[in-house]
């Protein structure tokens, strides 16, 4: 089978699969949920581990500030996140239209300046910026016009890319210590 049938076959299961969901679950309230991650860092290399649901990652830094270089910054696990939400909405856009598609490649870049965690005076933004997707359809079944209305649909329809435009409120609270810590 190839790489393309294979992406095909997923995306035909993947409709199906999402088609039957909505039928089960047919009012928009029975689709809240709430979700979550925890990050913890407690041990000498200052590793940031986190944990959402079974799943299990790490986030570091370069050696300028006092990482390992064990896994991704932040900002790049933002980028990260970007690529891979822009990546599903396209799978789920093809899979419930019945697309075939070959690939689909999400490269998300951005600017970062570190220097305000090293009290370097400067007018740069603090957080990642300048936030570039590029985004590869091959479908050969679909004109160049049909992907890029489809490219910017799914742009529109993404969680995160909108998130990411379009913030929302953030409520940081100190917890109490935990109980045997």
């Amino acid at each position: 089978m190839t790489v393309s049938a294979q992406l095909s076959t997923h995306l035909r299961h993947k409709g199906a699969a999402m088609r039957d969901a909505a039928r089960r679950r047919p009012k928009t309230e029975d689709w809240d949920e709430t979700i979550g991650a925890e990050c913890v860092a407690d041990d000498l290399t200052g590793v940031r581990k986190l944990r959402i649901r079974d799943w299990r990652y790490i986030g570091d830094g370069g050696a300028d500030i006092g990482g390992w270089n064990l896994g991704p910054s932040s900002p790049e696990l933002l980028c990260g996140v970007i690529s891979t939400c822009l990546t599903h909405t396209y799978l789920c856009l093809a899979a419930m239209r019945g697309l075939p598609l070959d690939r689909v490649s999400v490269r998300v870049v951005a600017r970062n300046n570190d220097a305000g965690f090293f009290e370097v005076p400067g007018d740069r933004p603090i957080h990642p910026h300048e936030l570039t997707a590029y985004v590869r359809i091959d479908a050969a079944e679909m004109s160049p016009d049909e992907i890029a209305a489809f490219v910017a649909e799914g742009e529109q329809r993404c969680p995160i890319a909108y998130l990411v435009r379009n913030p929302v409120d953030l409520t940081v609270r100190a917890c109490e210590q935990e109980a045997g810590r």
